[in-house]
C-alpha cells in the first residue's frame, strides 16, 4: 500500500532551491554577467592583460602612445564581445529561460515549505516498458489504482541509476518528492525481488509512445491512476 507524508525540505535540497531562487529576473543583466564576467575566454583575456599592457605602455612610451593602445585594446574588445554576444546569444537565452523555469519553480516550493514523503510495500512484481529516452513504470498500489513513473535516462535521477542495476524490483520503494516542481529528491528500494527484467517490452516508434500516452490520459511523472494494474499493463503492452 501506499502512504505519503508532509516532512521537512532536506537542508542540501534547501541550499539549491534558494540558489536558484536567486537567480536574475532580467536577461540583460544575466548576459552582461555572462559575457562582460569571466564566464568568457575572450572577455576574461582582455580583462587580465589590458591593465598590464596599458601599464606597461605608460610606463615605457608615455601617455600618447598608452591612450593609443588602450584605445585600440577598447575597440577590439568591443568588436570580440559583440561578436561572441552575437553567435551565443540564441544559446543565452535558452539558458535565461530554463534558469528562469528552475527559479519559479524554486520559489514555490520553498513557499510550500515541506516534501512529500512516500512508502510503498509492493505486493506484485512492479512492470517496465523501456523506450528511446528511458522507461515507465507501473506498480500495483491497491485499490483499483496503479502508481505511474516516467523515468529519464539521467544519471542524475536516482530512480535510472537503480533501474539500471536491476534494484528498481524490490518490494519496498521510499522517495521523497518536492510539492510543486514534482521533483524526485531521493528515491531508495529495499527488501526481495520480484521478478527480473528479461521479457521487458520495449516501445520502438514515436506513435506507439503517443497511442500509450493518450491511452492512459498523458499522465505526469508520479501520477496515480484510477485504473487496475492488469488493465493498464494489457492496454501499454497491446498498444506496443
Amino acid at each position: 500500500m501506499l502512504s505519503t507524508a508532509r516532512v521537512d525540505i532536506p537542508a542540501p535540497v534547501e541550499v539549491r532551491l534558494k540558489r536558484n531562487s536567486e537567480f536574475v529576473d532580467n536577461i540583460m543583466e544575466f548576459t552582461r554577467e555572462d559575457l562582460i564576467g569571466f564566464r568568457r575566454p575572450l572577455a576574461a583575456t582582455f580583462a587580465l592583460t589590458t591593465p598590464l599592457v596599458v601599464a606597461f605602455v605608460y610606463y615605457a612610451y608615455g601617455f600618447e602612445m598608452m591612450f593609443k593602445v588602450a584605445s585600440s585594446h577598447f575597440l577590439i574588445a568591443s568588436a570580440g564581445l559583440y561578436l561572441v554576444g552575437r553567435n551565443q546569444w540564441p544559446g543565452l537565452v535558452r539558458e535565461f529561460e530554463y534558469r528562469s523555469g528552475e527559479k519559479r519553480k524554486a520559489v514555490a516550493d520553498l513557499k510550500c515549505g515541506f516534501t512529500e514523503s512516500s512508502f510503498l510495500n509492493i505486493k506484485r512484481a512492479p512492470r517496465f516498458v523501456e523506450h528511446q529516452h528511458g522507461v515507465l513504470a507501473f506498480v500495483d498500489v491497491g485499490d483499483f489504482k496503479t502508481l505511474y513513473f516516467a523515468i529519464e535516462n539521467d544519471p542524475e535521477d536516482p530512480r535510472w541509476t537503480l533501474y539500471e542495476s536491476g534494484e528498481m524490483s524490490r518490494r519496498i520503494w521510499r522517495w521523497m518528492r518536492l510539492p510543486v516542481s514534482r521533483e524526485i529528491v531521493k528515491f531508495a528500494t529495499e527488501g526481495t525481488k520480484l521478478g527480473n527484467r528479461r521479457d521487458t517490452p520495449r516501445i520502438e516508434s514515436t506513435d506507439a509512445w503517443e497511442a500509450v500516452n493518450v491511452a492512459l490520459g498523458e499522465p505526469l511523472d508520479g501520477a496515480l491512476l484510477h485504473q487496475p494494474f492488469d488493465e493498464v499493463v494489457d492496454t501499454v503492452e497491446r498498444l506496443i
